[in-house]
């Protein structure tokens, strides 16, 4: 069997921590540069809990 690497991590959301891949939607914040998966992004309404400004969909 051959082995298949996995696809690359860029890291983990701030608040429920899910592991967030390259081919996955995430939400990054231009100020501090947390980033957030959509689920969470959703829940916050799209702004940053920690400086409050508007979070940018990657």
């Amino acid at each position: 069997m051959a082995y298949v690497p996995k696809s690359l991590m860029l890291g983990r959301c701030w608040r429920c921590g899910r592991r967030i891949y390259k081919a996955d939607d995430y939400f990054t914040c231009p100020k501090c540069g947390s980033m957030y998966c959509t689920t969470c992004a959703k829940k916050q309404r799209g702004k940053c809990p920690i400086d409050g400004s508007e979070l940018i969909p990657h």
